[in-house]
């Protein structure tokens, strides 16, 4: 009987194996298009040269999205399979470039790394620049934008566009050049500048007959596509001119009283009350730059499109400086070509030297003169004619600031204040003085004489 029961034990065990090895009847396998997905990829702002940071990121079809991080980095977990990636970011609707996709390939493999990126700069110039060879001399920036009246919404067309901006053509450059460009609004109100300087700041401003903007800051940016809306305030009328309120804030948004408000164009300037607050009247109506001071605050200037219904809540941001209690500065006076040599003959021997410190012992200059080593001044002449001691007949060459002097009573010495000497240098012949300082047929004394003046001048 135990036999038999291990043998319907037996046959049982198989016939159950059999079945949870059997493939069910109607299991069937997800298709790919509905397998949950994970993307991990990168926006990337193609203008700047840098990731994209706070962009949205949408998959379709399953409409999940992520925002990107400060490097661009984004990972979205999707409950079917991810075919296209949608982005939005403000700086890339600010430039008109709507929304930025990103297509999965063919094939049922990962999406690895995708990347939802802006278009290149030289993309961008061969749809706005339509025709037109980009430079490469760092002059293939695109700046453009929208010219629009002080009612908000009617956009101006063929007024006319100033451009200008410090060209820098080498590290080298000392003296600022200006380069300006000049076009004119479409029949739309756009505007268009192909072929600016890529880097730096530069000055806006429009104008014509009936319309007119102040000079407007087009900010330096780490990309060649910049964009500037303008409005366009009336040249006369009632509409010209219109109120401002704000408030003049620091980084916390604390309100900063008692600083200065000033606006481009406008000679007026207010002081913002105990909490910060401003009214002016009569502000000119257009673009224009608005900028608040205080000390102990860095100064923030930014534009300001005054409406012809006026302004109300603008806030003027200063920024806290940083404050020391005491600053000790040093400064190395760029010595000229005649101090530093002066000061290498010194060091050499060459000839005698005296410096000021012997003359301010002093009443005289004629005291002082007489008594410099090796030479003397010849009695009953005027004090710039020297002798060799031990030879009345050898009179010396002198030379004041560098410039041959004259042996007359009336020369310069005669005339110099002891308290403007600075140095006196001493040749007892012609051979042993500097170059510059012999005289063809000359073989006696060089007396050089230095003034304070000029051995301290700027060079």
């Amino acid at each position: 009987m135990r036999r038999g029961f291990w043998q319907a034990a037996t046959v049982s065990m198989i016939v159950m194996a059999r079945l949870v090895s059997a493939p069910s009847i109607g299991a069937q396998v997800a298709p790919v298009s509905q397998r949950p997905d994970t993307i991990r990829g990168l926006a990337y702002d193609s203008l700047a040269f840098r990731p994209m940071a706070g962009a949205l990121i949408t998959a379709e079809p399953g409409g999940e999205s992520a925002a990107s991080d400060s490097l661009g980095r984004f990972t979205i977990y999707s409950r079917m399979r991810v075919m296209r990636l949608v982005a939005f970011h403000e700086r890339a609707d600010r430039l008109g470039l709507g929304e930025l996709t990103a297509t999965r390939p063919a094939g049922d493999g990962p999406w690895e790394r995708p990347i939802v990126a802006t278009p290149g700069m030289n993309t961008a110039w061969a749809r706005l620049c339509v025709g037109q060879r980009r430079p490469a001399n760092g002059m293939g920036g695109i700046l453009f934008g929208a010219t629009t009246a002080a009612d908000g919404a009617t956009r101006v067309a063929g007024v006319g566009l100033v451009l200008q901006w410090q060209a820098v053509k080498s590290l080298l450059d000392t003296t600022p050049t200006f380069e300006s460009m000049t076009v004119r609004s479409d029949s739309l109100g756009n505007y268009l500048f192909c072929g600016v300087q890529e880097f730096g700041p530069a000055a806006l401003v429009a104008s014509s007959s009936q319309y007119r903007s102040d000079n407007v800051l087009v900010a330096a940016d780490a990309a060649s596509l910049r964009r500037v809306d303008l409005v366009l305030g009336a040249t006369g009328g009632p509409t010209a001119t219109a109120t401002v309120q704000g408030r003049v804030v620091d980084e916390q948004g604390a309100s900063v009283p008692a600083a200065m408000v000033t606006f481009g164009g406008f000679a007026a300037e207010i002081m913002s009350g105990p909490n910060g607050r401003f009214t002016i009247n009569n502000v000119p109506t257009g673009s224009r730059m608005v900028s608040a001071r205080k000390i102990g605050f860095v100064t923030v200037a930014k534009q300001l499109d005054v409406l012809e219904k006026g302004v109300t809540g603008l806030d003027v941001l200063v920024e806290k400086g940083t404050l020391v209690e005491q600053v000790s500065i040093r400064s190395t006076r760029i010595k000229s070509r005649d101090a530093t040599e002066l000061d290498e003959r010194k060091a050499s021997g060459l000839g005698r030297f005296v410096d000021s410190t012997h003359f301010a012992k002093y009443d005289r200059t004629r005291q002082a003169l007489d008594l410099l080593p090796g030479i003397r001044t010849q009695v009953g002449r005027a004090p710039g004619d020297f002798i060799i001691r031990g030879r009345g007949d050898c009179m010396a060459s002198l030379w004041v600031n560098g410039v041959r002097e004259p042996n007359t009573p009336d020369n310069m010495i005669a005339r110099l204040p002891k308290e403007e000497i600075a140095a006196v240098e001493i040749f007892n012949n012609e051979m042993q003085a500097p170059a510059r300082f012999q005289t063809a047929g000359n073989q006696c004394a060089v007396v050089v004489l230095w003034t304070k003046q000029h051995i301290n001048a700027k060079r």
